[in-house]
């Protein structure tokens, strides 16, 4: 089903945006461009707080905004809840008054409303702080209280502009986690390539106010549709369970890893540090897989290569070694990174 269907223009002063996506429900899509690109701006054109001049724009089938059909819904209306960077936090009310402001605007019942800000306390590690004001919050605690905001009232579209941009590490792995599992219809502005990888299903890349890429985050990710992007996305990102020194990945495979952990766990390493070779290769201490190359993309000096075997990922090697190695598609060789080039982060989780 087609949740998000945008064909459209806006300006805002003077810069001019078009766009045309459609998302499905449930689709985690990641926006990812330089500054000044245009990204908050397809949000608050999805929101209703920029009116499109030409075009249309339908979420879960029904117009919105159709300036030739005299048709605009106002963001009040709209199905949809836009958190900004900030958060937006109200000073005057505390944790809890917070969280249920939403519901009240909407005119829920009194027991309705204690249900599920109660749900939404437990959910967000807030109960003990729900009586709290918002000067006295850190800023993980803000960013979870207007994440809880943003969702009691279960909009059908989630936008956010970069959530944790101003948080601490810790809090903001808590919330990338919570956002993973969403099943909502999210469409998330991210600078940080780790929460693009970890949250989103899709990526979009926009640049000079239009949509110029998007896709699964392994092809983007393998044929960047500029040098920027390709930097933004040299990273890989696996899900794991570690045992002391051994991390078996959710897809598959095992890796050896530099220092012992326990739990669930993300590995992230940049593209570069993979290593490929047509044998098995000896020496130093090292992980080493067998794949298939699914994607050649030149870049420059250097070459994207998209790898498949237990898991998929992009390795990025010279034009030399490409014909060294006499790589095409299809081809079978030897991957290898070593433990000391792989970022082990433990997963977190509010419930």
């Amino acid at each position: 089903m087609k949740m998000l269907e945008l064909d459209g223009e806006a300006t805002l002063g003077s810069n001019s945006f078009k766009y045309a996506l459609n998302v499905n429900a449930g689709e985690h899509f990641v926006v990812i461009g330089q500054n000044g690109a245009g990204k908050s701006a397809l949000l608050r054109i999805l929101a209703g707080l920029l009116p499109l001049e030409k075009g249309s724009l339908k979420i879960g089938g029904q117009y919105m905004d159709n300036p030739s059909q005299k048709i605009y819904v106002p963001p009040h209306k709209r199905p949809t809840v836009l958190q900004l960077q900030s958060g937006a936090v109200f000073p005057h009310l505390n944790v809890a008054e917070n969280i249920a402001y939403p519901l009240k605007c909407l005119g829920v019942d009194s027991e309705t409303i204690e249900t599920k800000l109660l749900n939404s306390l437990e959910r967000f590690a807030l109960s003990e702080i729900e009586k709290r004001s918002p000067e006295t919050l850190s800023g993980g605690e803000l960013s979870r209280v207007a994440l809880a905001r943003s969702l009691i009232s279960e909009p059908d579209v989630l936008l956010l502009d970069e959530p944790t941009s101003s948080i601490d590490l810790e809090a903001s792995e808590w919330i990338s986690e919570y956002l993973k599992e969403l099943e909502t219809t999210l469409i998330l502005v991210s600078h940080d390539p780790i929460e693009a990888l970890l949250i989103g299903n899709k990526i979009m890349v926009i640049d000079d106010g239009k949509i110029i890429q998007k896709g699964t985050t392994s092809d983007v990710a393998s044929e960047p549709a500029s040098s920027w992007v390709a930097k933004f996305l040299n990273l890989n990102l696996l899900s794991a369970k570690a045992v002391g020194l051994s991390a078996e990945m959710d897809s598959g495979g095992i890796f050896r890893l530099a220092e012992p952990c326990y739990g669930p766990v993300h590995i992230t390493f940049s593209s570069s540090s993979i290593s490929l070779y047509l044998d098995a290769p000896d020496g130093s201490p090292r992980n080493v897989w067998e794949v298939v190359i699914k994607t050649l993309h030149t870049d420059g000096s250097v070459v994207r290569v998209g790898i498949a075997g237990p898991f998929e990922a992009t390795a990025i090697i010279t034009q030399e070694s490409l014909r060294h190695l006499d790589l095409r598609l299809g081809k079978k060789c030897w991957a290898a990174i070593k433990a000391n080039e792989l970022n082990v982060i433990p997963k977190k989780s509010l419930r």
